[in-house]
């Protein structure tokens, strides 16, 4: 097992959830909230209801419903980030950083790893033009950058999504990054960055693959079994399985929050995703 990077942080919450930091793995650059190549526009230009990305194929090879691909995209990085959190939890992993960017940087690694090419471009664009609403939002309310939060700023969050992201394939992806407003000077550090996060995190991920397949990702508590978000997140969840074997049982469930969250619970070791997310994402790409 390698040691991974982290620091030891107060009360840690994803995006969407909420828990205590442990020491973690952090191998992202920080970047200023107001970084160049920013594009203000980018929600309101592609998440049109084509939500422009290169469109995944389904398994029957018909191509799927933009907004459900949205949906989907954004809850399949959220789904490997709060892995990352378990991960970390699970294993002990030293990390030194905040466990919030180590979390980041692992889900770009899961992307790479779970999808094709098409599809973990179009997952770029999905989750890059969800960060970039809550980056608008927060301008359009006047509101400053909560550089206090654990989390990084949605803008920060997006550069460093597509830095990892062209990264990881740079020879395919130099349109993307383009598009998506990557500026050139960080661009030549993001092949670097991502070599450095995929050694680091594909060290645990091929030991634990060892053991694979395993059933140690079990889904429990489920709001609605026949829902899409359900059905979805158990299909990611047998496919991560076929990948890793845990040393212990972990839960995932998928209920209903009272709000738009997904986090880790390290006290009783389960994954949530909220019902109301999945609705929160729709309505974004519409």
């Amino acid at each position: 097992m390698c040691c991974l990077i982290l620091t030891i942080g107060p009360l840690c919450r994803c995006d969407w959830a909420m828990r205590y930091t442990l020491p973690l793995l952090l191998i992202a650059l920080a970047l200023p909230a107001d970084a160049a190549g920013t594009k203000d526009d980018y929600v309101a230009t592609r998440l049109d209801g084509s939500v422009t990305s290169p469109g995944r194929t389904a398994g029957m090879g018909h191509r799927e419903d933009p907004v459900q691909r949205f949906v989907n995209s954004n809850i399949s990085e959220t789904l490997y980030h709060e892995l990352g959190h378990l991960l970390i939890d699970v294993l002990d992993l030293p990390v030194f950083g905040p466990e919030e960017f180590a979390a980041d940087m692992f889900a770009t690694v899961m992307i790479n790893r779970m999808h094709d090419e098409d599809a973990a471009v179009a997952i770029t664009y999905d989750v890059a033009a969800a960060y970039d609403a809550g980056a608008v939002k927060e301008r359009t309310a006047g509101d400053a950058p909560a550089l206090w939060d654990v989390h990084g700023p949605d803008r920060q969050r997006y550069y460093n999504l597509v830095c990892m992201m062209y990264g990881a394939n740079p020879d395919e992806r130099e349109d993307v990054a383009a598009e998506l407003g990557l500026p050139e000077q960080r661009m030549r550090t993001c092949e670097d960055e991502y070599q450095m996060t995929a050694r680091a995190w594909g060290e645990v991920l091929d030991d634990l693959g060892k053991d694979a397949p395993g059933q140690s990702l079990k889904m429990d508590w489920m709001l609605d079994a026949q829902s899409p978000v359900t059905r979805f997140v158990a299909d990611e969840i047998a496919r991560i399985n076929a990948m890793i074997s845990l040393p212990q049982d972990v839960s995932v469930s998928v209920i209903s929050c009272d709000e738009v969250n997904a986090y880790y619970d390290p006290g009783v070791r389960e994954i949530i995703i909220c019902t109301e997310m999945a609705e929160h994402l729709a309505a974004l790409a519409e």
